[in-house]
């Protein structure tokens, strides 16, 4: 009985920070104009692109499909958390919040309660849908 208590409040807890990182990163998103949400979505795809070509994430994931268990879910969470941490630390700012798109839809994936928090990062992130090919076009350059 005191094992479920305490197994509750330490989920509790979990889904509260991971609220509360989630929001704040949506409200940052909230801030950034449409041109710049496009070159995070442009960057965003790349990586995606990257992480399914190097088995980060599984090409599939998300797709229409069943999603993968939990542990696996998790476990392509930490990796693309990994590698953020690892942009942030080469001063890849955009990289890093790009990475953290991933890393915060598989949160929000994975926990049930998450999934609006998700929709409205995806409703943000979608303003610059418009903007991903200028910006694709100038990173080439």
């Amino acid at each position: 009985m005191l094992k479920d208590w305490l197994l509750g409040k330490v989920s509790s807890r979990a889904l509260d920070s991971s609220t509360k990182e989630v929001d704040k990163f949506v409200t940052a998103l909230k801030g950034l104009g449409d041109r710049d949400l496009g070159a995070i979505v442009a960057i965003a795809t790349v990586l995606r692109i990257n992480f399914e070509s190097h088995d980060i994430l599984a090409r599939d994931v998300f797709g229409d499909g069943t999603l993968p268990s939990t542990e696996t879910l998790g476990r392509y969470q930490l990796e693309i958390n990994r590698l953020s941490r690892q942009f942030r630390k080469m001063g890849l700012a955009s990289d890093a919040t790009a990475a953290m798109i991933w890393s915060y839809t598989l949160r929000c994936l994975n926990v049930p309660e998450l999934r609006p928090l998700g929709v409205e990062m995806w409703v943000e992130l979608k303003r610059g849908f418009p903007h991903v090919e200028e910006a694709l076009e100038i990173g080439r350059r």
